[in-house]
């Protein structure tokens, strides 16, 4: 059976990117934040996990995942590199919209950075439920339209353009359609860290200058307190199966 991929895919995630994820998993400043992030959204964690969109393993990374924990991606590059960063989790190729395991396989599903990507979320969500068993639950990370960097972002890379629709009310009402919605809440006032310190658009190295860091941290810590949490970059839902 073919496997459906986003055709708007292909080009920008379709090659595994060993930089951002070395950059993402042990920069200086930004892999501490990174793993901040991933843990407050996605632990603790199930039994039986699975995360979906898995990419090249960094969210996996992050959490600390256990063996019987399974990544999923449609790119085979990118999982023949998680494999190597991984070994004692299971990578399986396919897509979000016919998810290759059986009903009630997983209690616990991470997508992380996935539904922003999808001209059909409503069906991924359908084939999530389908695969949590009951009293299972998801974690949903997506960032979120209304902050200015992740605005900014998504209308200058057109392959990031689902950005603009993602909002707190979008997702729990995605969510909501087939799952129980129990907790919505937000992450990072102004990240700007992922642009300074970026590969492309910053420079990673200003990350080891304690002076730069600390700006860095204290722009950081001024924008949580004065920017509304309606606008914070990234949006946490999580759900849960019920019956």
């Amino acid at each position: 059976m073919a496997i459906k991929t986003e055709q708007h895919l292909e080009a920008g995630f379709g090659k595994a990117d060993e930089t951002h994820f070395w950059w993402q998993t042990d920069a200086p400043y930004v892999g501490a934040r990174e793993r901040e992030l991933s843990r407050s959204a996605f632990l603790p964690l199930g039994c039986r996990v699975l995360d979906l969109g898995c990419a090249e393993g960094a969210t996996l990374v992050h959490i600390g995942a256990k063996p019987g924990t399974v990544g999923l991606d449609i790119f085979d590059d990118k999982l023949a590199f998680a494999r190597k960063q991984l070994p004692k989790v299971e990578f399986v190729k396919g897509s979000a919209y016919e998810l290759p395991f059986a009903d009630g396989r997983f209690d616990h599903v991470l997508v992380r950075d996935v539904i922003h990507h999808l001209d059909e979320p409503e069906r991924a969500v359908r084939e999530i439920r389908r695969v949590l068993s009951p009293g299972g639950r998801v974690d949903v990370l997506e960032t979120c339209g209304r902050n200015p960097l992740v605005f900014l972002h998504a209308i200058t890379n057109k392959v990031e353009r689902g950005e603009l629709r993602s909002t707190p009310a979008y997702l729990r009402n995605l969510l909501g359609r087939e799952l129980e919605v129990d907790v919505v809440e937000r992450f990072q006032a102004m990240p700007v860290h992922r642009v300074v310190f970026h590969p492309k658009m910053g420079k990673p190295a200003l990350a080891d200058e304690p002076r730069v860091a600390g700006l860095v941290e204290g722009f950081e810590r001024l924008a949580a307190k004065l920017v509304p949490r309606a606008l914070w970059a990234y949006i946490h839902v999580r759900a849960t199966k019920r019956g």
